[in-house]
């Protein structure tokens, strides 16, 4: 049984919790949301143990819990770890669920830090769109200091398995923020591209699957994403730059009317693609 605070209930805090619950894996679950009618609700439906809406209990609620998990803006996360971190001992760890980690993990490297990132979302946040099946067949990314032994890192696997995710990887901090950058963000930056395009709107009635499938991450939570985006404007601005590039190539093919650079274009997708299922069947 492992007892577990989580800070913060949006669609990640709330899914988290609901999907613990619905594991029954004996987790107690503690809550601090600053959104009072997102505390009754979930303690109303069983969801979690005990809730605050605001930080006057925190020092109870870090002293009582095996696993702090932190489910708000990368931002927020650093603050509270600024302010709170001296409650929390060696023996608990300390956990997030951001979309990026390095500037989290600088600043955790007195405490024992396993973090967590499940490749799962919605295009609507908040906890009234949270669910207990949002993790399921998610990859999920663990990230961990030196603090951190190898049963740390396993409590922080199960809970991964236990929330629904098919496939968990051990990666760092560095790693996985590059990554995150071309798998998430940059497919993000694509999708509004398309829906600023001035097209869009007139697009209805001439539009396939194809159109829905690139711009099913258009709706998009501007005030999250240009956080996400500028903690890892590094990684993301070398993403695009690359994306770009290739943008140009095929670009100056149609400017010359050059139908063997296109094929050559599309072929090596092919072959690129059919690679990457290969690996992606073997690693399954």
């Amino acid at each position: 049984m492992s007892n577990i605070t989580v800070i913060g209930m949006g669609l990640m805090g709330g899914s988290l919790i609901k999907a613990l619950k619905a594991s029954n894996e004996n987790y107690n679950i503690y809550v601090i949301d600053t959104n009072k009618e997102n505390i009754e609700s979930a303690l109303k439906d069983g969801y979690i143990d005990k809730g605050s809406y605001n930080y006057d209990n925190i020092k109870e609620y870090i002293e009582w819990a095996d696993i702090i998990m932190i489910c708000t803006l990368p931002s927020i996360a650093i603050d509270i770890i600024g302010k709170y971190k001296h409650l929390i001992d060696d023996n608990k760890i300390l956990s997030d669920f951001c979309g990026v980690k390095t500037d989290i993990f600088n600043n955790t490297k007195d405490k024992k830090y396993v973090s967590i990132h499940t490749m799962a979302g919605k295009e609507k946040g908040g906890y009234q769109n949270s669910s207990e099946t949002l993790f399921k067949n998610s990859n999920a990314i663990i990230v961990n200091n030196d603090n951190a032994n190898e049963n740390d890192i396993k409590i922080i696997e199960k809970l991964a398995y236990d929330i629904g995710s098919g496939k968990v990887i051990i990666s760092t901090a560095k790693k996985h923020d590059e990554m995150i950058a071309f798998t998430s963000q940059l497919m993000h930056i694509i999708a509004c591209g398309i829906v600023n395009h001035d097209h869009f709107l007139a697009s209805l009635g001439f539009e396939g699957n194809s159109l829905s499938d690139h711009t099913r991450v258009g709706t998009i939570d501007a005030n999250m994403w240009s956080e996400l985006f500028l903690y890892n404007s590094e990684y993301l601005y070398e993403a695009l730059d690359k994306y770009i590039k290739c943008l140009e190539d095929f670009k100056n093919a149609l400017h010359n009317k050059d139908r063997e650079k296109l094929k050559n274009l599309m072929n090596n997708s092919n072959n690129i693609k059919n690679e990457w299922i290969k690996r992606k069947n073997n690693i399954n």
